[in-house]
């Protein structure tokens, strides 16, 4: 065994949130093998972290790197914002399990999101799995994506399912459970989750072993509906005796700012175990198809531009847009809805600017516009939404239920920040008190926190502990932009289960074997 790597004098903070000790940390064989003062060096490479925080890797509760992870694309840039462990499969539009046409529908739904198509079909999550233990870029878990399991059953039938739907869906879920997901993920305003009811989610939840498994849900309505949408969700927690996780949990739109902790004391009282991930930013990201009508949304883009390549059918479509706006996913109009993802393309001019403002400048309308991009980028881009609330977003990020979730999007040219920046940029928030949240607690949110909502070995600075590690210079902890890709410098080193992904700010890229973290319930 080689003498592994020494790091030398930093300010460690384990994510127990214990409160930042200095001290020498020995990585050897994969793991942490001593902590303490004025360690020998015993032939050890020797880093110098004065002045440095040393951390666990970070644990991103809400990742759509399930390709990015085996590819390496923009890994890079997830390495630059510390995550080393990624929970794939939300939003219930993951890729396994997804054989056949089902993984033909998500693959579709998920190109702008994911960036490039999967090598291959995974018919069960164990599939999906034993692929990242062959050789990944990160440590990956997986939740199990229950539009993908409705998609098996019932394609994308535009109803709700029946009582033997149900039973099955139910059935895929505890399969998906058994081969190691850690939990069940929905996207209720994306197809074909929208066509659910209550009672199909309940079911499906209960399908997780109890004490094993979470609801993590994205809910049914961020707008008008968004009351429901969470009295929904605490519902299905209920009826079905699982603990209820928020994606990407924010309070946004026309007359929300100062609410939030309204919708806190409701979640705290609701009888039912909640908690959730949030990133620092009031600029919200999708896929632009998310804004079409329901019959279009399960249709791969090259499908889509087919159709809208037929004047009538064009017509048609803008005149639904200007009618009915953004739709359930989003809390404001067209003029709060940019267009992203659209450099180095025929549409460059478009990138970053609201629908409303390029329809005024082009004499068109603003579902014009959305189709025209659509049709000409085969549904390829996103969407940014400035629709949040500063204060808000402070508030949901303060509390204590709260872990962080980047939502990061590795496609479309990296449209938002929230890919690199939502870690540091957290740490940066404790650091300066922009939230009453210290450095250690916050460390713990971003690691052990989040490991131990979805029962993950990860996340500990300890003897014996995995050897995730970060060294991070906190005086270049920036808050970087609102829109647009940023790659941040604040972390110096990173260790991968004791191989050095970071050295001193050089990416490595290792690509690494038995990367796959199972959960509890796995057979």
């Amino acid at each position: 065994m080689s003498a592994g790597t020494l790091i030398r004098g930093g300010i460690v903070f384990d994510g127990a949130a214990s409160a930042g000790r200095q001290l020498d940390l020995r990585i050897q064989g994969g793991r942490i093998t001593e902590m303490a003062p004025r360690l020998a060096r015993e032939g050890a490479r020797e880093i110098d972290a004065g002045g440095a925080w040393v951390t666990p890797g970070f644990v991103d509760a809400h990742s759509h790197c399930d390709l990015s992870v085996l590819s390496g694309t923009a890994m890079e840039l997830r390495a630059r914002s510390g995550v080393t462990t990624e929970v794939v499969g939300q939003d219930g539009l993951g890729l396994a399990p997804a054989p056949g046409a089902a993984g033909q529908m998500m693959a579709g739904v998920l190109a702008p999101i994911t960036g490039e198509a999967p090598p291959g079909e995974w018919g069960t999550v164990g599939d999906y799995l034993r692929t990242v233990d062959a050789g990944a870029f990160a440590r990956v878990t997986t939740l199990v994506p229950h539009g993908a399991v409705r998609a098996q059953v019932m394609g994308g039938a535009p109803r709700p399912a029946t009582a033997e739907e149900r039973s099955r869906i139910a059935a895929l879920v505890a399969a998906g459970m058994a081969d190691g997901a850690v939990g069940l993920s929905t996207g209720l305003s994306y197809p074909p989750a929208l066509w659910s009811d209550t009672q199909e989610l309940i079911d499906a939840a209960a399908a997780m072993p109890a004490g094993g498994g979470r609801y993590v849900t994205h809910l049914r309505d961020y707008g008008a509906g968004f009351d429901d949408a969470l009295e929904e969700a605490l519902t299905i927690g209920t009826r079905s005796g699982r603990p209820v996780h928020l994606s990407h949990f924010h309070v946004s739109g026309p007359g929300r700012g100062g609410t939030a902790q309204r919708h806190l004391h409701r979640l705290r009282s609701a009888g039912v175990a909640v908690s959730w991930d949030s990133y620092p930013y009031t600029v919200a990201c999708t896929f632009l198809t998310t804004v079409l009508p329901q019959h279009l949304q399960m249709r791969r883009g090259e499908d889509i531009a087919a159709l809208l390549a037929d004047p009538e059918e064009a017509a048609s479509v803008a005149a639904a847009l200007d009618r009915e706006g953004p739709g359930r996913t989003i809390a404001v109009g067209w003029e709060k809805v940019l267009l992203a993802g659209l450099a180095g393309t025929a549409l460059a001019g478009w990138d970053t600017r609201p629908v409303a403002e390029v329809a005024r400048q082009d004499g068109r309308t603003s579902g014009e516009v959305v189709v025209e991009a659509v049709r000409r980028l085969a549904g390829q881009a996103c969407i940014l939404v400035p629709q949040g609330h500063a204060d808000n977003v402070r508030a949901i990020a303060a509390a204590p239920e709260q872990v962080a979730g980047s939502d990061g999007i590795p496609g479309s040219g990296v449209p938002h920040p929230r890919a690199a920046g939502t870690f540091l940029r957290l740490l940066r928030w404790a650091r300066d008190g922009v939230v009453e949240v210290g450095v250690a607690d916050m460390v713990k949110r971003m690691t052990a926190g989040a490991a131990g909502l979805f029962g993950l070995p990860v996340g500990r600075l300890a003897e014996g502990c995995r050897g995730d590690v970060l060294v991070i210079d906190p005086a270049a902890l920036d808050d970087g932009p609102d829109v647009g890709p940023w790659s941040p410098d604040a972390v110096r080193w990173s260790f991968l289960h004791g191989e050095p992904v970071l050295d001193d700010g050089r990416w490595l890229a290792p690509r690494l074997t038995g990367l796959a973290l199972r959960g509890a319930g796995a057979a």
